[in-house]
C-alpha cells in the first residue's frame, strides 16, 4: 500500500515509500498548483502528497486538493449556493464548515480550481455573495 507521493522533475506524482525522504521533500517542495484571492476569500489548490483515506483496492488516489478559505458565514453561503456538498469528510462529522474538492491529477486540479473561481465570481457578480475586503478581514 502506497502512503506517500512526491513530484518528479516533470511534476508527476510518484510513490515514495520512505517516510523520511517524503517528509524531507514535503518540507521544501513547492506544492502550489494555483491560488486566487477574492478580497479576504482565498482559493488554494495544492498537491497533497497523501492518498485519500479510502483504501479500497479499486479506489483511485486523490492527490490534489482545492480548498476555499474564508470566514464561516461566507463558506456557509457558498455551500448554500452550490449544487453539491463540497465539505470534507471531517467537516461532515464535526459539523464544522469547509469547502474542499479532491482530484486525481494536476490537470483535473487546475480545471477544478478554475471552476471554483468561476463559481465564486458568478456568485459575486450576481449579488449573491458579498465579501469582506482584505483590510476588513
Amino acid at each position: 500500500m502506497i502512503l506517500h507521493y512526491i513530484l518528479d522533475e516533470q511534476g508527476l506524482p510518484i510513490p515514495e515509500p520512505d517516510f523520511i525522504k517524503w517528509a524531507q521533500w514535503y518540507d521544501k517542495a513547492d506544492r502550489q498548483v494555483a491560488e486566487t484571492f477574492f478580497g479576504a476569500l482565498r482559493v488554494s489548490t495544492v498537491f497533497l502528497g497523501l492518498p485519500n483515506p479510502d483504501r479500497r483496492s479499486d479506489a483511485v488516489d486523490m492527490l490534489y486538493e482545492t480548498m476555499v478559505f474564508a470566514d464561516e458565514a461566507t463558506l456557509a453561503r457558498l455551500l448554500e449556493l452550490s449544487e453539491t456538498d463540497d465539505r470534507s469528510i471531517i467537516a461532515l462529522f464535526t459539523g464544522s464548515i469547509d469547502i474542499q474538492k479532491r482530484y486525481r491529477s494536476r490537470e483535473e486540479a487546475t480545471q477544478g480550481h478554475k471552476r471554483m473561481c468561476i463559481f465564486i465570481e458568478t456568485c459575486i457578480a450576481a449579488g449573491l455573495l458579498q465579501l469582506k475586503d482584505v483590510t476588513e478581514a
